[in-house]
């Protein structure tokens, strides 16, 4: 499995905000994307993950079928809200009537209480809400994982427990033989820790990787 951009770009009323890139990422690819606020690292990687169409060009995935793309990545990011009426328990259960896990997937290892998994998500303080969102993206069972600056709302306690469900969640699964990631970050190395390259949203390389 290869992940190929051809041509790939947005503008905006006039306005190149992504370059076209032409790429070809690994099928174990690990991409830091890295830019401050503004930069066009959140709209790159809502072009990966289809909910924004290209100005033009194409992404090809073998392991994604172009009419259901949006349905088959996995994607977080600060604009993406949950269901506050819902437990955790509930929103996992939901979840999973429309999109597999992964096999580690488990409830009980977000570093929440016992009591709040059954507690409605509007009662959540924004760290405890974007472990679950990070945990829902990343258990998810899809070859291709984009998260937007992943780190947002976390303590230190958050960020370690996030590098480390990252990187139990990067082997391959019966459904998909690979699994690549994207991470938008500002420079937090905890957000990077697992990429092996990096690139600026306009596509140059950053070499070397930052913090590595």
């Amino acid at each position: 499995m290869a992940f190929v951009l051809t041509q790939l770009c947005k503008n905006f009323q006039g306005r190149e905000v992504i370059p076209a890139w032409n790429h070809h990422f690994e099928p174990t690819a690990r991409v830091a994307i890295l830019g401050g606020n503004g930069s066009g690292k959140s709209t790159f990687l809502k072009l990966l993950s289809g909910q924004l169409s290209p100005t033009q060009g194409l992404m090809t995935c073998p392991e994604i079928p172009d009419n259901n793309w949006a349905i088959t990545v996995s994607y977080t990011g600060p604009h993406v809200d949950l269901q506050e009426a819902f437990t955790p328990r509930e929103l996992f259960a939901q979840h999973h009537q429309w999109r597999p896990l992964r096999p580690e997937a488990a409830l009980e290892a977000i570093p929440l209480s016992a009591e709040a998994l059954d507690r409605p998500l509007r009662d959540f303080s924004s760290g405890m809400k974007q472990r679950v969102k990070l945990a829902l993206a990343i258990w998810t069972d899809a070859p291709l994982l984009l998260l937007d600056e992943p780190c947002s709302h976390l303590d230190q306690a958050g960020m370690d427990w996030f590098e480390q469900c990252l990187q139990a969640s990067l082997a391959p699964t019966k459904r998909f033989s690979h699994r690549m990631v994207f991470v938008a970050s500002n420079h937090k190395p905890e957000e990077i820790s697992q990429c092996k390259e990096a690139f600026l949203p306009t596509g140059a390389s950053v070499v070397p990787l930052p913090f590595h």
